[in-house]
């Protein structure tokens, strides 16, 4: 079907309901969906010309589903489905029961979920509707394989409105050449009244004719981050935000850049707390200095630079918005601080007597042979100057200002790093402690006082954890369930590596090969590899155990079992993987080493380097066939 006739479809299809509206003075709640497709450009088509050619989206199997909850007189949550049938590009329904309309008592959080078919995963749109409500769904098929399914111009998830926000923009500045390509979306991580940490997204909105508009409601002010995406040129934009109710933003542009977008509203905590600095010409001087560096990068990329990896230029500018989306950084995170219980340590550092050849070893180690020192790219030191810049003025208000709750704004925007301001940030959470009543500390202040506590201590410890010392001991069951006692363990090996890691964490996964070489090797030598794995539960772990058929020793610290960690809490675990080399006393000969450091300290100690390497067989020679 042509673009005209999709379009007089619609006409006619909205004539109809505002006849039928016509004699209802409440009138219908109508869900409408279009169809967009996506030419492909010319980077699009360089990025995918080898892979698969991928067929326009089929909706013939297509089917929507339209649900609410209710509740029931128990008091349970029971799903209500309003529509399920076929789903097409210009698909119109008017929300009716036994061709009546349906009249939404109240606003009414609604599930729209689209399967294309029977084997593909749903695609889901949270929104909220009322009687008379118009939600204009779109499914966008872009050239490559994510397609998105949004909701068009406009998301309203507004429950309270009351406690009404609105997020507005026209960001034709950004001057999109691609049409229907821009989504906008906003983010928060909070804690919510049961003391909880918990995330929640308003939107994706897809941009129409350069504008949106996201509404929610939110009971009390709170930090969220605004991100402005665009799929056909990869481009990305944010802006730092400070949701209230009844609070109205306008995002516009920020300087003479377009990576950094501001949002005004001119009252209430947002103005206080971001446009205070935001809009000085100081800080958009620093912006425009950062951004301009990289693009310069970006289009020059071979020209001499003071960065030793200009790669690192698109996975951090990316970094926020796997954040957002997945909320779960694989790099280095082991566990959410935040769910573990206060704990009493093991002692962190024993007395290193018997140590003696640990630290002699370290000291008589040849040195590694060191890849250049890395620089960053000068782009991101100049982007550094810039969050210095707001840290300062953040970090200023929440010490000195007036009202408790900017203060409070102020450290839940993460100013103070658990690692760097340990001390200070612990310091001001404290003296806040002092300013609200005892049911408010308990819920949003003491689980953040307690969470920096518990990191500043684990910082702590790992730091008295250096070769010489002693690890602490500890007893962990393993997949049988039998209590394993390192120490028990150690007494029987020569050496002992202690690896921490999860299933999720991709870098401890990269190190595997590696290590079964090395556990291969030196299995005879009494050399033996300890896995401690931090998984959320006992499932994770051993399917981790089992992907990667693991064939050392495996004990595990998991989060269900909600015995507050303490084993890596005394070890220091702030982030994986973490090793431990020690000797059959638990004394500690290398720390974080690395498996090629690894290979040159067993080589170095046992010998028998021929023994990593596998003989390659001779290809066999191909008689010649004669033509």
């Amino acid at each position: 079907m042509n673009n005209f006739q999709k379009v007089l479809s619609l006409f006619v299809a909205f004539a109809l309901v505002a006849i039928s509206n016509a004699g209802h003075p409440d009138a219908f709640s109508i869900v409408s969906g279009e169809f967009i497709a996506i030419e492909p450009d010319s980077k699009t088509e360089a990025v995918t010309e080898e892979a698969p050619s991928i067929e326009p989206v089929d909706f013939s199997e297509a089917v929507l589903t339209i649900s609410y909850e209710t509740t029931n007189s128990a008091g349970e949550s029971e799903p209500q489905t309003l529509y399920e049938g076929p789903y097409d590009e210009h698909f119109v329904h008017l929300l009716q029961v036994d061709d009546q309309p349906f009249l939404f008592s109240d606003p009414t959080e609604v599930k729209i979920s689209l399967k294309i078919t029977e084997e593909t995963d749903p695609m889901t749109i949270n929104t909220v509707m009322d009687s008379g409500s118009d939600v204009r769904l779109v499914y966008v098929d872009h050239p490559g394989p994510r397609d998105e399914f949004l909701v068009l111009g406009s998301s309203n998830q507004v429950l309270n409105p009351k406690n009404k926000f609105s997020i507005t923009g026209d960001l034709s500045f950004l001057e999109n050449d691609s049409p229907h390509t821009m989504s906008a979306f906003a983010w928060a991580t909070f804690v919510n009244s049961e003391g909880e940490r918990q995330s929640k997204q308003w939107g994706p909105v897809l941009v129409e004719d350069g504008s949106f508009q996201i509404e929610g409601d939110i009971d009390r002010s709170m930090t969220a981050t605004l991100y402005i995406r665009n799929q056909a040129s990869f481009f990305n934009a944010t802006a730092r935000i400070i949701l209230e109710p009844q609070g109205d933003l306008k995002v516009a542009k920020l300087g003479n850049q377009t990576q950094e977008l501001s949002a005004v509203s001119g009252k209430g905590y947002h103005a206080q707390l971001i446009e205070s600095w935001q809009q000085s010409d100081e800080y958009i001087a620093l912006v425009e200095a950062w951004t301009t560096e990289q693009e310069r990068s970006r289009n020059a990329p071979n020209e001499p630079s003071e960065s030793s990896d200009e790669a690192e230029d698109e996975t951090t500018t990316d970094s926020e918005e796997d954040v957002a989306n997945n909320e779960e950084d694989s790099d280095v995170d082991a566990e959410d601080t935040t769910e573990v219980d206060a704990v009493e340590l093991v002692d962190a550092v024993e007395p290193a007597e018997g140590c003696e050849d640990a630290v002699a070893s370290e000291e008589e180690a040849e040195p590694v042979a060191q890849t250049p020192e890395f620089t960053y790219p000068k782009w991101y030191t100049l982007r550094m100057e810039a969050v210095a810049f707001q840290n300062e003025k953040l970090q200023d208000i929440a010490k000195n200002h007036k009202d408790p709750n900017a203060q409070l704004l102020a450290m839940q925007m993460g100013v103070f790093s658990p690692y760097e301001n340990a001390e200070e940030a612990i310091a001001v959470w404290q003296a806040l402690a002092e300013k609200f009543d005892a049911d408010f500390v308990a819920t949003y202040i003491t689980p953040e006082l307690e969470r920096i506590e518990l990191v500043h201590t684990r910082t702590l410890n790992n730091e008295a954890l250096v070769p010489g010392q002693k690890v602490p001991a500890f007893t962990l069951a393993n997949l049988d369930g039998d209590d394993i006692s390192l120490y028990d363990l150690a007494g029987t090996k020569d050496m002992v590596l202690i690896d921490f890691w999860a299933s999720w964490c991709g870098p401890c996964i990269a190190t595997f090969p590696e290590l079964k070489k090395l556990h291969a090797a030196y299995t005879d030598e009494n050399f033996e590899i300890v896995g401690v794995s931090v998984d959320d539960n006992l499932e994770d772990w051993s399917g981790g155990v089992e992907d990667h058929q693991l064939p050392w020793v495996q004990l595990g610290e998991l989060k269900d079992a909600d015995n507050g960690s303490p084993v890596s809490v005394s070890y220091g675990i702030n982030f994986i993987p973490s090793t431990f080399l020690i000797d059959s006393q638990g004394c500690i000969y290398r720390k974080n080493i690395h498996t090629s450091e690894l290979k040159d300290f067993l080589v170095d100690r046992y010998g028998m380097d021929e023994s990593l390497v596998e003989p390659e067989e001779e290809p066999e020679e191909t008689p010649e066939i004669s033509s």
